[in-house]
């Protein structure tokens, strides 16, 4: 770790094994489990300096993640062991950066990514700004990453309906709501089988509204052959009109 001005680490590290209960049907790591990771080290960082999920939220602050841009250059497999960096970055505006670096025993690049957070008031979801986020972690490390996490733009003309997914009580996480890295997976399970093949090289996730345990969210897509890129949307209703809860950007090879 790095250690700044204050005492504080902003950069975490971990080696961890690629359990079997964590990859999918072709031996390799879901991309669930890459987002899980993402999140479970930023939580583990803050309360490695003091600040644990649970001390935040008796303060009046929870952090949620509202878009992140992932990109593959290989899935690690089955038993293979790997490296996590986490780093906490220079804000943006409103949110928090952070970066994601995934890489084999080797120092090979496996997967990278970035992704922007809020912190907001438990009960209301106000958001606050970093430089009102008495226990913001100060970095100004600014990393480069070609795809930031942006706006996903896209017509909504040209979405076709794929599904409906029931919220459970499986999917929540300790905040009350369905947890991010559920949301690529229901990216993932509408696609018609011919994509669901495809070798996902990046995505993006833009997280549009939270959705709470016995909501439904309707599933919507635009398929770019050409392009060979994807666009996954879930709504809060069953028309292409209606609110997003997220959504997801998919480029394949």
């Amino acid at each position: 770790m790095s250690e700044i001005n204050n005492g504080q680490k902003n950069e975490i590290t971990k080696e961890v094994k690629i359990m079997f209960g964590q990859c999918g049907y072709n031996g390799k790591l879901h991309l669930e489990q890459v987002m899980q990771y993402c999140a479970d080290l930023v939580t583990d960082l803050y309360t490695q300096n003091g600040q644990s999920r649970a001390f935040l939220n008796t303060h009046g602050y929870v952090q949620m993640v509202s878009r992140s841009s992932i990109h593959i250059n290989r899935f690690p497999c089955e038993n293979e062991k790997i490296i996590i960096t986490v780093r906490e970055e220079k804000p943006e505006g409103f949110q928090m950066m952070r970066y994601y670096n995934f890489s084999d025993e080797n120092g090979e690049k496996l997967i990278e990514g970035k992704s922007l957070w809020v912190i907001v008031e438990p009960v209301t979801r106000e958001v606050i700004s970093p430089d009102k986020f008495e226990f913001c972690i100060k970095s100004d490390s600014q990393t480069p990453f070609e795809r930031k996490p942006g706006k996903i733009r896209f017509s909504s003309d040209l979405l076709q309906y794929l599904g409906e997914q029931k919220i459970l009580l499986s999917h929540l996480d300790p905040n009350g709501h369905l947890t991010n890295s559920r949301y690529i997976n229901f990216a993932l399970d509408f696609l018609p089988e011919k994509y669901q093949e495809k070798t996902i090289t990046d995505f993006k996730l833009n997280f549009c509204k939270e959705i709470k345990k016995g909501e439904s969210m309707y599933i919507f897509g635009i398929f770019d052959d050409e392009a060979q890129k994807i666009i996954v949307a879930g709504k809060y209703q069953n028309n292409v009109k209606s609110e997003s809860s997220f959504e997801c950007e998919l480029i394949y090879k």
